[in-house]
């Protein structure tokens, strides 16, 4: 039986932090209409990267054994299921409801039925559809359902037939990575992305975790920590690469070498963890969907706490920025404790238990 990492749940508290990190920075500096303290984010976009390969590198380690055996194939979908589409589903209405009484009829543009159908499907989109009217991370969800059907084709079919088409798969990525694409298909694009590559890397990780051993661990977080710091220092504000080196190359790979070297320390020591990282970890999805929604109407409140005289100077707006920030964090916990957990619990209950019964 697989062992519970904790480590890799921190993770994805720390992923899903940097992300709401690289938000507010955007999001305060409009409301505030100055700079703070939040700016040396901006590289936070890389939690997505880093959530990319956590989840190649999870679902593998868990579901590895299920590979080619399509009795396993209902319990996968369901659990993917039900742990990415309700509360997603939840928070994109709650959303679109808001939307229509505090949007003008006027406004420059209003979404099709296409576009709504494809948001709640996760199907994908132009980016700037999503981050105007829908929920913006909600691109990196399309990428993440897009590795869940390929598992599922994995589980469902014999690898030695299916195994090929993932390796062409792989290849025609690298190319594409390599010399672009042939004009500007958006679903080629989206199927032959490098961001699909960081979920193959979590894949190889897991793999080597189970088939190898490795006796540096400590040497191989310090060299992956290391290098992501000379990625950080060369990613310049507002740019989404490292000098011209792709994310995949200057964050997919140490992240890689990072849960490997991680995993690898787990296994072999007890790590004494603080029990409210785990919980960040474990409500890290919650803030993610939620953290845009808070922050922009929280924003909107303590944006005017710096108008007044006692409050303008950059100490007291650099404190604002942060209570706000950890404000959103905390939202979005609430909704992780009284919303998704209670609602995934109940959903397991009533839809494995229809399952056995069958």
């Amino acid at each position: 039986m697989n062992k519970k990492l904790n480590l890799l749940q921190v993770y994805r508290g720390v992923a899903a932090i940097l992300v709401v990190l690289c938000h507010a920075n955007h999001i305060l500096t409009r409301e505030f209409n100055k700079n703070t303290l939040l700016q040396i984010f901006h590289f936070g976009w890389i939690g997505v990267d880093f959530f990319f390969v956590l989840s190649g590198f999870i679902i593998f380690y868990i579901h590895q054994y299920d590979i080619g055996k399509p009795n396993k194939l209902k319990s996968f979908i369901v659990k993917r299921f039900i742990r990415i589409y309700p509360l997603y589903w939840i928070i994109l209405a709650s959303k679109i409801l808001v939307s229509i009484f505090t949007i003008s009829k006027n406004a420059i543009y209003q979404p099709g039925a296409d576009e709504i159908i494809k948001a709640f499907l996760l199907l994908p989109q132009d980016r700037s559809i999503l981050e105007n009217n829908f929920i913006g991370v909600s691109w990196t969800l399309s990428y993440e359902i897009f590795f869940y059907c390929l598992f599922a084709l994995l589980i469902l079919f014999n690898t030695k037939i299916f195994q090929p088409i993932i390796f062409i798969w792989i290849v025609g990525i690298i190319i594409s990575f390599l010399n672009g694409l042939p004009g500007e298909n958006l679903i080629l694009m989206f199927i032959f992305d490098e961001h699909n590559l960081e979920f193959v890397l979590g894949c190889l990780a897991a793999y080597i975790i189970s088939k190898f051993r490795f006796k540096f661990k400590k040497l191989l977080i310090y060299t992956s920590i290391f290098i992501l710091i000379l990625s950080v220092i060369n990613t310049k504000y507002g740019e989404y690469d490292v000098s011209g080196i792709s994310s995949l190359i200057a964050y997919g790979i140490p992240f890689t070498f990072l849960i490997i070297g991680s995993v690898y320390l787990e296994m072999s020591s007890k790590i004494n963890i603080p029990l409210i990282l785990i919980y960040i970890g474990n409500a890290s999805y919650s803030i993610y969907l939620t953290h845009g929604f808070f922050l922009n109407n929280i924003s909107k409140f303590t944006s005017k706490l710096t108008k007044y005289n006692v409050l303008s100077n950059y100490t007291s707006d650099n404190i604002i920025a942060l209570v706000t920030v950890i404000m959103a964090i905390v939202m979005g916990c609430f909704v992780h404790t009284y919303l998704e957990k209670p609602l995934i619990a109940n959903l397991k209950n009533k839809v494995f238990a229809q399952i056995h019964e069958k």
